[in-house]
Order: structure tokens, then C-alpha cells, then sequence
């Protein structure tokens, strides 16, 4: 099955890229081919929905019709920007609106009420979750502010998000019932390192300048032994120089006389001195 992902995976991170990524891998490990469309510029994404609000909502109107399921996470910028006053607000909720009464087997993702500037109420929101196949929340707290705000209009549609446990970098485990995902290896690596650069950076032993100021503490200097000294260029020895000058004598047709003969000097005398050596 195709489905079009529509919202922001990480970079950058934070619970709703997070909690959107855990979905791209479900559908990814039911053996689903997945489309990944982003309004933020800097996310992870194959496509990019640009600009965002009211006309984001018009362009991924002519997108969803070609795929077989839909999933939608609501964020800043989609399907309402920021700052937008109640007139761009509403006629944005009814081009969102357009754009998933065209789609097939529609999610939208919620995980914060705050998430949709105006709350999740109001006519034209309303509009929105009626045309939602189902609309998944970001725990029970969350599904409770939805229904609040809504009414029992979405009392039968909205459910919450099953938010899987993060394991700390120290648990040694996946814990009980935990599944070990490619998800959950990946948390566990970024959660390890996390920790790995505090200690980093929290070390009296890296006391170098500028140790403050790098993107990632404690990465750049990890594997620098501070005590090691400069390596010393060696001197060149005595039959470098002057192998180096018969080489450049031997580029020049006059001197190549004496260069042969330089060379069979050399090497007679090499001839005597060896057994000697053995000796």
C-alpha cells in the first residue's frame, strides 16, 4: 500500500517528530512503500510542502489522490500558520478540509491541542475531523482537551497514541514487554551518546580552549591525547641529498657522463663494503 506521510520528522527533534517517526517506522515494517512530504524546510523528507498554510493545504490537495491511505500530523505552519487571524485561520481549516475529503483512508495526527493555533474547536475545525478517517492524540491527556474542546462530536473518532517507552542509557534493557525495534536501538544509541557527551563536557581533565563552544561537546576532542607531542619531521640523511642531486644532474644531457660514472663509483663501492658488513 502507498501512503502519503505529511509532517516533520527529526531534525529537528522533540516529541512530535518523534512521535510521528514511530508511525513512518510501523508503516515501514508492515511492509508499506511510504512518501514523506514535510512543511519544515529542515526536516527529513522526501518532498516538501512549501509554503505551509492555506496554500500548503491547496498543493496537498492535488497530492493525496494518488496515494492509498493518508496520514497527516497537524503542527505549526499545517494546516494554519502561526499568526494568521481568524478570516486565514478559517478558510484554511476549509482547504485542509478539501484536502482530506480527496484522500483514501485518512489519519490525522494531533499530538498537541495547542498544536492548531485557535484550538481544535470551532466550525471550520469541525469540518476537519469529519472528514478524518481517525484522529490519533498524543495520550490520554491530550484525547481529554480534544473532546473538551470539540464536544462529542469527535468523541467516537479520537484515540490516543500508544507512546513507546524511551530506555534510559543506563537501564542495561529493553524491559518487560518492550519490543527491540530498530526504533528502539535507535533511541538507545542516541540516548547513550547524549550521555556520553555530557560526562564530556562536564570533565575537568578537557580543559581546552574553545571545548564550549563546539556543536557537539566533547565529540571533536574525544580520542585527542592532550600530552602527546608534535611529531618531528626527521632530518634527511646524507645519501637522500645525494641521490636527489644525481637525479636532477641526470636531467641535464651534459652531466650525464658524470652521473654514470658517479653511479658505477657508487655502486663499487657498495660491492666492496657489503661483505665486509656480512662479515
Amino acid at each position: 500500500m502507498r501512503v502519503l506521510v505529511v509532517g516533520s520528522l527529526p531534525p529537528p527533534d522533540g516529541d512530535r517528530p518523534r512521535a510521528l517517526r514511530t508511525e513512518v517506522a510501523r508503516l515501514l515494517g508492515e511492509g508499506h512503500t511510504v512518501e514523506v512530504v514535510a512543511p519544515n524546510p529542515v526536516a527529513t523528507a522526501h518532498r516538501y510542502l512549501i509554503p505551509a498554510g492555506m496554500f500548503g493545504c491547496v498543493r496537498l490537495a492535488t497530492m493525496v489522490g494518488g496515494y492509498d491511505a493518508v496520514v497527516v500530523q497537524v503542527e505549526p505552519g499545517l494546516p494554519v500558520r502561526a499568526k494568521a487571524g481568524r478570516l486565514e485561520r478559517a478558510l484554511s481549516l476549509v482547504a485542509f478540509s478539501f484536502a482530506l475529503r480527496r484522500g483514501h483512508h485518512v489519519v490525522v495526527r494531533l499530538e498537541r491541542v495547542i498544536d492548531l493555533p485557535g484550538g481544535p474547536g470551532g466550525r471550520a475545525a469541525l469540518q476537519v475531523w469529519r472528514n478524518a478517517g481517525r484522529i490519533v492524540v498524543g495520550g490520554e491527556d491530550q484525547r481529554a482537551a480534544f473532546v473538551a474542546a470539540v464536544g462529542s462530536a469527535g468523541d467516537r473518532a479520537v484515540v490516543s497514541s500508544a507512546r513507546s517507552r524511551v530506555v534510559d542509557a543506563d537501564d542495561g534493557g529493553w524491559g518487560e514487554g518492550a519490543e527491540a525495534s530498530a526504533e528502539n536501538v535507535l533511541e538507545l544509541v542516541r540516548s547513550r551518546a547524549a550521555g556520553e557527551r555530557r560526562q564530556l563536557a562536564g570533565s575537568e581533565s578537557a580543559g581546552v580552549i574553545g571545548w564550549d563552544r563546539l556543536a557537539a561537546p566533547g565529540i571533536a576532542m574525544a580520542g585527542l591525547d592532550l600530552a602527546a607531542k608534535p611529531a618531528v619531521k626527521p632530518a634527511l640523511s646524507l645519501g637522500h641529498v645525494a641521490r636527489s642531486a644525481l637525479a636532477l644532474a641526470d636531467r641535464r644531457p651534459v652531466l650525464r657522463p658524470v652521473v654514470k660514472f658517479a653511479r658505477a663509483a657508487r655502486r663499487g663501492a657498495y660491492a666492496m663494503l657489503r661483505p665486509a658488513r656480512s662479515d
